[in-house]
């Protein structure tokens, strides 16, 4: 009954404090529900904060899922790609506020068993898109295992500043400059983007 009310307040909390700055206690005013109640539907912080990385990690990957099949060039389907992270985590400030908030690189290789996982496979995705584009002459020759996690670094830092300025953010414009930046990193110019 109090799930998603829990949920939602524990994510903005968690986005606004911090995990760590956080407690059941704070949780429990926010959502306006007694201890009781907080702990009679989530066991602990530990475990709201999982349920939150998992639910919005999982509607992450789908945001993307279609990008690596997708019809057209390499940057074409980086667009795609792009694209729908953009749009998610711009509907999703909150959630993409505690990823930063974690304090990790999108480019390294992440804690914990499940994250890890998502990594290494959107990973070897980004890496076989670099792998088409190189084949195909639209990408520069280069390292691909070196350029994948570059992609999603380059990506975590432009979405963070981006997002940080003032007024409703705005995703195409927002996927337009990341996307930009990556064609003159990836292909020299922007031509290929037009």
């Amino acid at each position: 009954m109090y799930h998603d009310l829990v949920f939602e307040c524990a994510e903005r909390v968690f986005a606004e404090e911090g995990f760590a700055e956080s407690s059941m206690q704070d949780l429990a005013a926010e959502a306006g529900i007694s201890l009781k109640t907080l702990y009679a539907t989530f066991p602990g912080k530990d475990d709201i904060y999982k349920e939150i990385l998992a639910v919005r990690g999982a509607g992450l990957l789908a945001a993307i899922a279609g990008a690596h099949d997708a019809e057209g060039s390499a940057m074409e389907r980086i667009a795609i790609g792009v694209r729908g992270i953009v749009e998610y985590l711009v509907e999703h400030q909150r959630f993409f506020r505690i990823l930063l908030q974690e304090g990790q690189a999108w480019g390294l290789n992440p804690r914990g068993q499940e994250a890890r996982e998502n990594w290494k496979s959107g990973l070897a995705a980004v890496r076989e898109v670099l792998v088409d584009g190189m084949r195909e002459g639209e990408i520069l020759p280069g390292d691909p295992d070196l350029l994948a996690p570059s992609v999603n670094a380059i990506l975590q830092v432009q979405l963070a500043g981006l997002l940080e300025r003032e007024g409703t953010p705005d995703p195409d414009a927002i996927s337009r400059e990341i996307l930009g930046t990556l064609a003159r990193m990836l292909c020299g110019s922007e031509a290929t983007l037009a």
